[in-house]
């Protein structure tokens, strides 16, 4: 049997734990969304937390289409849960990205996996907050429509230009390099078994 395949316990999971990571990052992104100048960097801090998940996953299933899958399973999950087609997209091209990342390094590189999750990260925020720079209006009644104040979403859209999303995603980016590094340390023994170097 290719141990290298996914299988049904691999499968499981992915489920499971992706499951999680989603938990953790609405944990992280719920309360900044509350405050208008912390909600533009809610990815890059949740990131570090989701980052030990995200290391976990790695270790366990470090075989092809792992990444993708569940980075599939997330973009399905925030779509359900209302964020917006534009959210789930850049998740989905942030997993793609991932899985390539985590190809090249045959899914025993941290440093490539490290490096995957940063480009997962910049996709997710430039999937929340992008489209604010190209369909303010469509962005704007697409809040609305889900519930938001039209003064909260007024402040959000005067406060997020391009440089500040330059400045959210390499936050991003770094807080996904963060959270990688705590999820090794924490899950050591994790990677020596998988042999992820």
């Amino acid at each position: 049997m290719n141990t290298n395949k996914l299988r049904a316990k691999d499968l499981i999971t992915i489920g499971i734990f992706s499951v999680v990571f989603i938990l953790v990052y609405m944990a992280c992104a719920l309360p900044t969304g509350l405050i208008v100048q912390l909600y533009p960097f809610c990815a890059g801090i949740a990131m570090i937390p989701c980052g030990i998940v995200w290391a976990y996953l790695r270790t366990k299933a470090p075989k092809p289409l792992a990444t993708l899958i569940q980075g599939v399973l997330f973009a399905l999950i925030v779509f359900i849960m209302g964020s917006g087609w534009f959210v789930s997209v850049g998740v989905f091209a942030g997993a793609v990205l991932a899985e390539l990342f985590a190809r090249a390094g045959r899914y025993k590189s941290f440093k490539l996996n490290t490096a995957g999750y940063a480009a997962f990260a910049v996709c997710l925020n430039l999937g929340m907050f992008g489209i604010i720079l190209f369909a303010r209006d469509y962005y704007y009644n697409f809040c609305i429509e889900s519930g938001m104040t039209a003064e909260y979403m007024e402040e959000l859209m005067n406060f997020i230009n391009g440089p500040l999303l330059a400045l959210s995603s390499a936050l991003a980016a770094m807080g996904a390099v963060i959270g990688m590094l705590l999820g090794r340390t924490f899950l050591k023994k994790h990677f020596i078994k998988a042999g992820i170097v």
